[in-house]
């Protein structure tokens, strides 16, 4: 591995190497939080329910069957 950054074209090894870790943090790294958001309201359309959170002040909906209960909290 050390060899392969003692070659001429050390700038482009130096990039290389910074490209794959950043593309791999990426991917490896997780949000750190998740926000709990808690049952506003819920309706009916069609076959579906709609209910809405409230997550820190904005709105989320999610679409359940209508014969399902809406939970009282999610994660967003």
């Amino acid at each position: 591995m050390i060899a392969f950054f003692m070659t001429k074209n050390i700038k482009a090894s130096i990039f290389f190497a910074a490209f794959v870790l950043t593309i791999l943090l990426t991917y490896l790294i997780k949000p750190a939080y998740a926000v709990t958001c808690f049952k506003k309201g819920e309706y009916t359309s069609g076959f579906n329910k709609i209910c809405i959170y409230n997550c820190l002040g904005s709105d989320k909906a999610i679409t359940i069957k209508n014969t399902q209960l809406c939970p009282l909290s999610i994660q967003d």
